[in-house]
């Protein structure tokens, strides 16, 4: 019996290596798996999955195929002629499969499959066989071509370089040890167990298995393989703790092996392509796995239960991996982006808040490979770059010169000294990686130290007489008119497209503030540009943009503060500069539902722009980009996205107090000569008027001008909005304190009240922080607060510390405060856990980038049992920038009608500074009454 066994076997695998059909003899019996399965598999299976079955009719199983489809059985055992299988396969039976346009059986094959139904339609004796030969045509590769290099490993004893079915094993002097051959196809993936004394390959053979293969590198000797996988390998990995192996490729599953059994222990199932790529925790408690699906899911090891989908991806992911530190999950994509979360779903399902997104390349990131101390990310593009980013801050820090190849993977020394990356063309390229000082990585680029001038009271000074005193006639515009150091300018042009300059001294870090503005009964739009000796604008920053982007779902105007819907806002953080159309604005809150957009600052009112750039409309679909201003002499890194240049011109004032007057703060480059251009906005549209009309009479003829150019004074402006209703007792009333932020002066200001009675409890000091417009305050009474005599009307004091001094500031009053009775609604901020006094000042503890919970509670009086609100995006009172009230939907935080309490939930974004705040709610019934303040601690 064995010699017939053998024979067949021969034939067997004769005809697969020549891809013609055997024909069988009349008296042996047709075999499922060896016969029948192969025609399935070459003519049928493609369009009838397990996954995706066509008519419901599934042939990759053999109990699938008995089953039948939607149109009735395909097998009818013993009878060829009722078989739809057999029938539509040879064109007997409509339709035809397969369709006319893809070759079907010939009819040796047909007659196997008439054999094998006459024969009773057995299947295959036992499981069908995983480790399968293809049946397809054999072509011969070029004698002289070069075999890739398509995977790296490297133990610190070994380097593992592999190509098509082999694997070389080299020393640390690159000389080639051994050669393990036969290996069985394409290997994909390698990596070493983590004491090194194990090789892991991924290999298969594609649209057949996956294979995962064990070698002891010391020898070459075969220890196990495992297969298990429909498809090729592309990606296997030990755990750190030798306990476990994953595998995964393209059919969509991950199976996590039993090392020391050899068994699988769980599939992990949920993505929709092919699994490029997976690795563990270092703890060895979370899998990662990259997909073709766009996405990186979160495993627990021990259980196989899916702890999160990371989404942000907008294409193929194609590498992960843990941080060595164990703390962030980086994945770079086929977006040519590489990400970064925080790590946090370690033992239960969590959400892991991605913190970074840095646009890499202009060609997908197809791996990346961290430094053995974890400093620095070397990231690999498909256009061959290599760049390297340094992961305290996920900045790009250098670019290392082209490899001119796509790589497949690459290794970095143990003493992080080098990068080696394998090419297609089955070379090594090898590239030395910078040292960076990261203790002061902007020494070189070192900003200008700014300089304050004390120059008293500017000198007024007219247009006419400055003309004088350089001999020029009243329209004639040859000249630079000179300035003394601080003057004030009144003048006025003669025509709409006229230009005026003015000349002054300047040195190196001085401050000048440069105004203008339009004469009260003047028309202009005056825009201001400051130039250089050589007559050429002055360069105020370069604008590196990391992330693109376009407004989404309708434009904005050059006034309006919300609803900046942009394209991949889900990556974007706040208080990053958003640059679209020559305007940089600022992120101020995250978009609050599915039906909103960012808050860009200030956060109300009309928005501030930075940089000195001017306001502009925006229309649906316009590009915009995330940026990030460049130091001095910094040189921008090509990552594949614009540098925008900003220069000292402005046509509107940034932060919108002077209406349509032009400001310019200014900090002097270098010792020179200035120039200040003033012109009117209007010229461009005056000509257009003139060319439609041929006259400008329909314009005001007045275009006179103030010109204020003075040593800077940094400063603020503080104002209150203050309480007008009588204060209820056992609740509170809130106001709001604003600044205006004068020549540049962006920290803290804090308020402070004198007078408040002692009945009376405030959350004072209150402080904007900053950069911030407004902070928001209470004064609250409690349930039994005796009343005073007489008018209280506290004052509240603003102060700040500016260039060594304390500035303070009378503000005004906090308003005429009255008491009056308890409101018909009472709310309180409480414990999940517990409940507390409604006037405890206890702490709510958040971690940046973390989200907790907590209640509002009510007490109601009998008639008043409606839903009451707490407000939208301006939930949460007083809190610190970037810590919001979150998961409220269109409604807002809301108490249903006839209910009690709500529990709500607290975000802390990661740019949030740690630190203890004041905060509270305030709900919108009888005038707004707020809660007792309680104590929002926000944690590094």
């Amino acid at each position: 019996m064995r010699c017939p066994t053998f024979l067949l076997a021969l034939l067997l695998i004769l005809q697969s290596s020549c891809g013609l059909p055997l024909a069988l003899s009349d008296d042996r019996a047709v075999d499922f798996a060896a016969d029948v399965f192969p025609i399935l598999e070459k003519y049928c299976i493609g369009c009838h999955t397990v996954d995706d079955p066509d008519g419901g009719l599934v042939m990759e199983e053999f109990a699938g195929l008995l089953q039948g489809g939607e149109s009735g059985v395909a097998v009818t055992a013993g009878e060829p002629n009722s078989s739809r299988l057999l029938l539509m396969a040879s064109g007997k039976m409509e339709p035809k499969m397969p369709p006319d346009d893809a070759d079907g059986p010939d009819e040796t094959e047909l007659q196997t499959l008439e054999r094998w139904i006459e024969q009773g339609a057995k299947g295959p004796d036992g499981d069908m066989p995983l480790k399968r030969e293809l049946r397809t045509p054999k072509i011969p590769t070029a004698a002289d071509a070069p075999a890739p290099i398509t995977a790296l490993a490297q133990n610190g004893q070994w380097t593992a370089v592999a190509r098509y079915n082999e694997v070389e094993l080299r020393s640390p002097e690159g000389l080639v040890a051994r050669t393990i051959n036969d290996i069985g196809g394409k290997i994909n993936a390698m990596s070493f167990s983590a004491d090194g004394k194990l090789l892991l390959v991924a290999t298969g053979v594609t649209g057949a298995y996956g294979r995962a293969v064990i070698f002891q590198p010391d020898t070459g000797e075969l220890v196990a393989e495992l297969v298990g996988h429909r498809d090729t390998l592309y990606a296997a990995e030990f755990s750190p703790n030798g306990r476990y192996i994953a595998t995964a490729g393209y059919d969509r599953t991950i199976i996590v092996w039993d090392w020391s059994a050899r068994t699988p222990v769980r599939e992990l199932v949920g993505h929709n392509g092919a699994i490029f790529d997976l690795a563990f925790s270092p703890d060895s408690k979370v899998l990662l796995s990259a997909c073709a699906d766009e996405t990186v899911k979160v495993w627990n090891v021990d259980t196989g239960e899916r702890l999160d989908t990371l989404s942000q991806a907008e294409a193929e992911v194609y590498a992960v991996a843990v941080t060595p530190d164990g703390q962030h999950i980086v994945a770079s994509s086929g977006d040519n982006r590489l990400r970064v979360w925080r790590l946090l779903s370690n033992d239960s399902p969590k959400i892991n808040p991605l913190i970074a997104t840095r646009f890499v390349d202009e060609s997908p990131i197809v791996n990346f490979a961290f430094t053995s101390d974890g400093r620095y990310v070397v990231a690999l593009s498909e256009s061959g770059s290599v760049k390297l980013l340094t992961t305290n801050d996920w900045q790009l820090s250098a670019t290392l010169p082209e490899l001119g190849e796509t790589a497949s993977d690459l290794l970095i020394s143990a003493d992080s000294k080098t990068m080696t990356a394998s090419l297609m063309t089955g070379e090594l390229a090898q590239r030395d990686l910078p040292v960076i000082d990261q203790t002061n990585p902007t020494n070189h680029h070192a900003a200008i130290r700014q300089t304050y001038l004390d120059l008293g009271a500017p000198v007024s000074v007219n247009e006419d007489d400055l003309r004088k005193a350089a001999k020029l006639g009243v329209g004639e515009q040859v000249t630079t008119l000179d300035l003394p150091r601080g003057a004030i300018v009144t003048g006025k042009f003669e025509h709409i497209d006229e230009n005026d300059m003015y000349r002054w001294q300047a040195s190196e870090g001085e401050v000048w503030a440069i105004e203008a503005d339009a004469a009260p009964k003047s028309s202009i739009d005056p825009i201001l540009t400051v130039l250089d000796s050589s007559g050429q604008p002055v360069l105020r920053v370069r604008l590196q943009a990391v992330r693109d982007s376009y407004f989404t779902f309708r434009g904005k105007d050059s006034n309006q503060v919300g609803d900046f819907r942009v394209f991949n806002w889900q990556e974007m953080n706040l208080s990053e500069y958003l640059y679209a159309n020559g305007e940089v604005t600022r992120l101020w809150m995250h978009p609050r539902g599915p039906d909103s957009g960012f808050i860009v600052y200030p956060g109300e009112g009309t928005r501030w722009t930075y940089f000195g750039t001017s306001h502009v409309t925006h229309a649906l679909g316009e590009p915009a980009y995330i940026v990030r201003p460049l130091m001095r002499d910094e040189q921008p890194f090509a990552n594949g996205l614009p540098v925008f240049d900003i220069y000292y011109e402005n046509d509107d004032d940034p932060m919108r107090v002077a209406g349509k007057g032009s400001r310019i703060l200014f900090a002097a480059p270098h010792d020179d000569l200035y120039t200040i251009r003033i012109g009117d906005a209007r010229s461009n549209q005056t000509a257009k008027v003139v060319e439609s009309t041929g006259t400008t009479d329909s314009m005001n003829n007045d275009m006179s001008y103030r010109l204020t150019l003075r040593a800077a004074q940094p400063s603020f402006k503080a104002t209150v909005a203050p309480i007008d209703k009588p204060i209820r007792r056992g609740t509170g009333r809130e106001f709001t304190v604003r600044v205006e932020r004068l020549d540049g002066y962006s920290g803290p200001v804090t308020f402070d009240l004198q007078g408040l009675p002692q009945q009376l409890y405030a959350n004072t000091p209150l402080t904007i922080e900053a950069g911030q417009r407004f902070a928001t305050g209470m004064i609250w009474a409690s349930a039994d607060a005796d009343g005073w005599e007489g008018e209280v009307q506290p004052q509240v004091i603003a102060s700040a510390e500016i260039l060594g001094k304390r500035v303070e500031r009378s503000v005004g009053s906090v308003g005429k405060l009255t008491l009056a009775g308890p409101p018909s609604v009472t709310p309180s901020i409480q414990p999940l856990d517990r409940s507390v006094s409604s006037s405890e000042n206890w702490t709510l503890q958040v971690r940046r980038g973390e989200t907790v919970s907590a209640r509002v509670v009510l007490q109601r009086d009998e008639k008043s049992q409606q839903e009451i609100s707490f407000g939208k995006e301006e939930a949460g009172r007083n809190a610190t920038q970037g810590v919001y009230v979150d998961n409220i939907g269109l409604n807002g935080l809301l108490v249903l009608a006839g209910a009690n309490d709500r529990t709500f939930f607290v975000t802390a974004d990661s740019t949030a500074v740690p630190g203890k705040r004041s905060f509270f709610l305030s709900a919108a019934v009888d005038g707004g009454v707020t809660t007792f303040p309680i104590t929002l601690e926000v944690l590094p």
